[in-house]
């Protein structure tokens, strides 16, 4: 039996909102951790920014710990993952910043290496494989970090294995800025 067009077009269609729907909201939750984390590093006890947005302790200090961490610097306990950039290979112990997505992450190096490879269209060597910009002909190709296909962002690097989008990278970029700033 065949797929009638106007379904599978309404589907893909739906597809899309909801890639897009869950994108704006993972940003607007990265966002809001990243106010509260502000909050506690300006002074606020974890206790007051409960009570102040209604939220429990145990979620405030939740939220801190994944936005970064407090005012006490310790080292993080390892639940023996052994993370590295899904773009080099590097460990997280090797890079400065790393920055984790669905299953991926990208170190401050790669991102700044794929704002390039998507902005002059050329390639660079990795130690996993070559980082290229993908053109409009890797239509179904998506993005690594948020889902988004190639035909709906302006540009798109990737391995081979894994890719990241243009705003995707920018987010990247914001969150390694902060955190080593």
């Amino acid at each position: 039996m065949p797929i009638e067009t106007e379904l599978l077009s309404a589907a893909t269609e739906a597809e899309e909102r909801l890639i897009e729907a869950e994108h704006k909201a993972e940003i607007a939750r990265a966002d809001f951790h990243r106010a509260v984390r502000r909050l506690h590093l300006s002074g606020g006890s974890l206790r007051e920014i409960a009570e102040v947005l209604g939220l429990s302790h145990q979620r405030v200090h939740q939220i801190v710990e994944e936005a970064g961490g407090g005012r006490r610097w310790r080292k993080r306990k390892d639940n023996g993952e052994a993370r590295a950039c899904s773009f080099c290979g590097r460990p997280q112990r090797k890079a400065r910043r790393l920055v984790g997505g669905p299953g991926v992450f990208i170190c401050e190096r790669c991102v700044g290496l794929a704002t390039d490879v998507i902005s002059t269209g050329s390639q660079a060597e990795t130690p996993i494989g070559v980082l290229a910009a993908l053109s409009d002909e890797h239509a179904r190709e998506r993005c690594s970090f948020c889902g988004k296909r190639r035909t709906q962002v302006s540009g798109l690097a990737g391995t081979g294995a894994v890719a990241i989008c243009s705003e995707c990278l920018q987010i990247c970029e914001d969150i390694v800025t902060e955190r080593l700033a």
